[in-house]
């Protein structure tokens, strides 16, 4: 920047900015100031406004139970008995026609003791109907006549839909009358949003965009709108939704939690606007009443006043800037221009710029001079160093590129022994593990062939086992048959032994027949002849035992030779059956031993070769470790080539900084 703009911006700088902080504070100030006027306008209108709906409330309240004395005289004289309690009522018709007209309601209701609605003076649909058991019997006014049945007091009952009115928005007020009437009538008021309206739509001092609004728990309206009559009356908000005409802004709901304050929000259209709320509770409403101004407007005179400073502030800087020139000029004329030029010069040289050309305009002598002869040394001695420098950087980038091509041959040669050592690496593995396998297949055809010795050592101890075992059934085969002929021979002795018996028993049969005859002589040899008759049975009967044991024995005899004839034939074949399995352990045997030689012979060849490859990776590594160390060489040469290809553009890099003719 040259001088004479910095002595400009100096005596500009010096002269406005304790200028533009007075404007700026008093600026922010006076906003401050009307910024809280308008609130503190807001916030007084939206206490008026609401003072006015409690007021409103109270009023018809004290309405409500005037009309409530007049109801109980005109019934003092009727029971529950009179039918004519209708006719009454159609007798001060005028009446009743006055007092909503001079108070401002829509209409007035009459309700009987059974929720039948016997009066209005309307005369809409609801006439006549019944709230308990009609078709109206879910409507606001039958809600109200249910809350004053059961409390016996003050009601009201908030805005909703109406069907007999065209389903406008209505609300409702009620009382039950009481004194002297013996009836249980409950008189009721349907409010008219008119005077609501009214008492919203006073807008003295709220300007062109200002207004206050009622608005519901339920988001929709509770009086119209002045800036948007036809999207937020009462009966667009309760006829469309809430997004297009209810109100869901943040002070809406910050004041149905009942809070009141002020603040800048968006209001229903989106504007910004300065916004006063606070909730309105009367006899159980929950209504939120708020007095909103557009932001623009409100802050109008902050406007103003900002323009007004800003203008003031533009005639300061167009005085302060000529007296700034006519002091900067002043400054300049007796040094014979702008030193702003040597600066540039002396920059230009110590950016390594030696192209600056003079204003010879200006004269050749002094500094300038000095300084343009020092640019064309400096511009003759950077020119040669630029040339050997090249010279230098381009042997040096030969001598890299061959290092780089020497380090990738080499590079490739570690590679390919890399892989040569790890193929071998893997062949010794599995050579190792076919040697390993080997031995173990060895030792266990050496198990194998020494349990088939053993089994048929078993073999053999078993065929003379059976043959001993066969001798002996042969020799108790004999001894059967022995016993068996044994036996025939007793069963023959023991037929002369029945035949003796026999004999005997008829002599001594033929004794006691003569001894009889002998008479009492031959008694004594009776009773001997009778003891050998008896010996003689009994021999008989003995030899019948034996003869029955001798022929079990026999049957038991011939069973046990056949038993014995067959163990004898089948001892026969298991030695024949063993001898043929001993034959074929043998050969086994025989077999098992030419296997377990050739294993052995495997083993003893995978060891030699596991050895050998032993010996080729050792020397593999040897020859990596050799191409590791050529590698570093190269490496190293490759490093100092890019040194001195480093230092090389380290210097041409310094000769580039300056700029030579």
């Amino acid at each position: 920047m040259k001088l004479k703009h910095r002595i400009l911006i100096a005596l500009m700088a010096t002269s406005l900015v304790p200028l533009l902080f007075l404007g700026f504070s008093a600026l922010y100030t006076a906003s401050n100031s009307l910024e809280n006027a308008a609130y503190d306008k807001l916030n007084a209108v939206r206490e008026i406004k609401k003072s006015q709906i409690e007021q409103y409330f109270v009023a018809r309240q004290a309405e409500l139970e005037i009309l409530q004395q007049s109801v109980a005289k005109i019934y003092a004289d009727h029971d529950h008995q009179s039918s004519s309690i209708q006719k009454v009522a159609h007798d001060h018709d005028q009446y009743f026609k006055n007092f909503i007209q001079t108070f401002g309601y829509y209409d007035l209701f009459l309700i009987g003791p059974k929720g039948e609605v016997f009066y209005t003076v309307e005369r809409e649909s609801d006439y006549q109907s019944n709230l308990i058991s009609g078709e109206f019997n879910n409507s606001s006014l039958a809600k109200l006549y249910s809350k004053v049945k059961d409390s016996q007091s003050y009601q009201l009952q908030d805005f909703s839909p109406y069907a007999p009115s065209n389903n406008e928005p209505a609300a409702f007020i009620a009382i039950p009358v009481t004194g002297n009437t013996k009836l249980q009538i409950t008189v009721a008021l349907q409010l008219s949003l008119k005077t609501i309206n009214d008492l919203m739509m006073q807008r003295e001092g709220m300007g062109d965009t200002g207004e206050s609004y009622l608005v519901g728990d339920d988001l929709r309206m509770r009086s119209d709108s002045f800036l948007d009559p036809q999207g937020h009356s009462v009966m667009a908000s309760f006829a469309g939704n809430i997004e297009d005409n209810g109100v869901d802004t943040l002070a809406v709901k910050e004041a149905l939690t009942g809070i009141s304050d002020s603040k800048i929000i968006n209001d229903y259209n989106g504007n910004p606007v300065l916004s006063a709320y606070t909730p309105v509770n009367v006899n159980g409403l929950n209504w939120v009443l708020l007095s909103e101004i557009d932001e623009a407007e409100a802050m109008a005179p902050v406007q103003s006043l900002r323009n007004i400073i800003l203008l003031l502030l533009a005639c300061t800087l167009g005085v302060v800037s000529t007296v700034a020139f006519i002091v900067t000029r002043s400054i300049i004329k007796p040094i014979g221009g702008e030193p702003g030029s040597m600066a540039n010069l002396a920059e230009s040289i110590a950016d390594g710029n030696l192209t600056y050309r003079f204003d010879r305009s200006t004269g050749n002598t002094g500094v300038y001079a000095a300084m343009d002869k020092m640019s064309a040394n400096l511009n003759s001695v950077i020119r040669r160093i630029s040339s050997m420098t090249v010279e230098l950087a381009s042997s040096a980038s030969e001598s890299s590129k061959i290092a780089e091509q020497a380090n990738l041959s080499i590079a490739a040669q570690q590679y390919n022994i890399g892989n040569v050592a790890a193929a071998m690496q893997e062949m010794s593995a599995t050579i190792k593990e076919v040697a390993d396998n080997a031995k173990n297949v060895s030792k266990n055809t050496h198990n194998v062939q020494h349990a088939s010795s053993e089994a048929k050592q078993d073999v053999e101890k078993t065929i003379e086992t059976i043959n001993v075992l066969s001798r002996e059934i042969n020799n108790a085969s004999q001894a059967i048959q022995t016993v068996d002929n044994k036996s025939q021979e007793i069963g023959s002795i023991l037929e002369v032994i029945r035949g003796i018996a026999d004999q005997t028993n008829l002599l001594a049969l033929n004794a006691a027949i003569e001894a009889a005859r002998a008479g009492d002589q031959g008694r004594g040899f009776a009773v001997v002849a009778d003891e050998v008759r008896q010996l003689a049975h009994k021999t008989k009967l003995s030899t019948s035992n034996i003869e029955t044991m001798i022929k079990v024995l026999q049957e038991g005899v011939s069973d046990a030779v056949q038993v014995m004839n067959k163990s004898n034939l089948l001892a026969t074949e298991t030695v024949t059956c063993a001898e043929q399995a001993a034959a074929a352990i043998h050969k086994s045997h025989s077999e098992i031993g030419e296997i377990t030689n050739n294993v052995t012979h495997i083993a003893t060849a995978a060891e030699q070769q596991s050895m050998a490859s032993e010996e080729i990776n050792q020397a593999i590594e040897q020859i990596s470790n050799a191409a590791m160390l050529n590698a570093s060489g190269i490496t190293e040469l490759s490093s100092s080539s890019e040194h001195l290809n480093q230092l090389s553009s380290n210097l041409k890099g310094v000769t580039d900084k300056f700029i030579i003719a």
